[in-house]
């Protein structure tokens, strides 16, 4: 069955098109197996040769919230963050953004990786700061998130 190809870690198949990429993702969402949410983390890389592949997986992903709700969603995304480092940093720095960009969701997200480890939360901290550097203006509410979590952990 293609859907253990995520198990397997071998996802992204340069010879599979498209279409057939789309109605895997498509299964995924069906089965509502968070493992296989944790493993569409892992698949995502910077190298992607067609971008289709990566807005795919972004979508599948972000779908998983509605699957699994906000926190259970989130938990997933911070649990496989440092896995995805660093062969998927302009990933990660993305779905950062479009974190930002949701007034419910950042929250959510921000709380709880203000109850993480010190260590991830550095992590975090530094791309959400990276990413208000690089467009200043674009991310005012990078300063909502940072608050919340630095209030955990004394910076």
């Amino acid at each position: 069955m293609k859907i253990e190809k995520i198990i397997n870690g071998k996802l992204i198949d340069p010879d599979m098109e498209i279409e057939e990429f789309e109605q895997l993702l498509s299964e995924i969402i069906k089965s509502n197996n968070s493992e296989y949410i944790r493993a569409l983390y892992l698949a995502f890389d910077d190298r992607f040769e067609l971008p289709e592949y990566g807005m795919n997986l972004l979508h599948t992903v972000e779908h998983s919230r509605i699957m699994f709700g906000d926190e259970k969603g989130f938990n997933i995304f911070i649990e496989m963050l440092p896995k995805m480092l660093p062969h998927a940093q302009q990933w990660v720095e993305w779905i950062h953004a479009r974190i930002l960009n949701e007034e419910k969701g950042r929250k959510v997200y921000a709380t709880l990786v203000s109850n993480t480890d010190s260590h991830l939360q550095k992590l975090v901290i530094n791309i959400i700061k990276q990413l208000k550097e690089e467009s200043p203006g674009h991310y005012d509410s990078a300063t909502e998130v940072l608050s919340i979590i630095e209030a955990r952990t004394g910076e």
